[in-house]
């Protein structure tokens, strides 16, 4: 090989753009798709908290068991609470995903990975107070009437279908953050 072969194998090695390692190619693609998750999780969560809050006005508005209206304004001020921390997140998340060159920025995803699992982590507290509240809901309830209510039931299964599922993003997101860090 002469010294022109080498000189042109050269800068052809140095003029194509490096691709970012296969770990953070994945983060890319799995951030692209949370872009998408991210914005219908705000847009579903909104139409769910516009629901509860006129359900709850109406329940204050027309006579309505004051267990009732205890348990919509319990799950009014929860679900608002809940609403703004982890839209917050949500927001903060597209912002980084707006603003970062992804495919440079490791930082980035660190930070994205983050934000998801405090999302989890928040979740997880939240929907633990909300079944404890439900079980009080349930109990006064039967003590008031001696029936169970079925509704009350199913809701507490939802609750202990969901629990898994929380743990086991919160457990795949810090998998990714720690294949990150290494």
């Amino acid at each position: 090989m002469d010294n022109q072969e080498f000189s042109d194998l050269a800068q052809l090695w140095q003029s194509t753009p490096a691709s970012p390692p296969p770990v953070l190619e994945q983060c890319i693609q799995r951030h692209r798709k949370q872009r998408l998750r991210l914005l219908v999780g705000i847009t579903i969560e909104t139409l769910i908290m516009l629901l509860v809050s006129v359900w709850f006005v109406q329940a204050l508005f027309e006579p309505a068991p004051l267990v009732t209206q205890l348990w919509l304004g319990f799950g009014c001020v929860w679900g608002t609470s809940m609403y703004a921390l982890v839209n917050r997140s949500r927001i903060t998340s597209l912002r980084i995903l707006k603003n970062q060159q992804l495919s440079l920025a490791l930082e980035a995803h660190q930070q994205l990975l983050r934000q998801e699992i405090w999302r989890w982590e928040l979740s997880i507290k939240a929907t633990l107070l909300f079944a404890l509240v439900l079980v009080l809901f349930i109990l006064v309830q039967y003590a008031m009437s001696s029936i169970f209510l079925i509704n009350g039931l199913l809701g507490l299964l939802v609750v202990a279908i969901l629990l898994p599922v929380f743990k086991a993003k919160k457990r795949r997101a810090r998998e990714v953050l720690k294949t990150l860090s290494e």
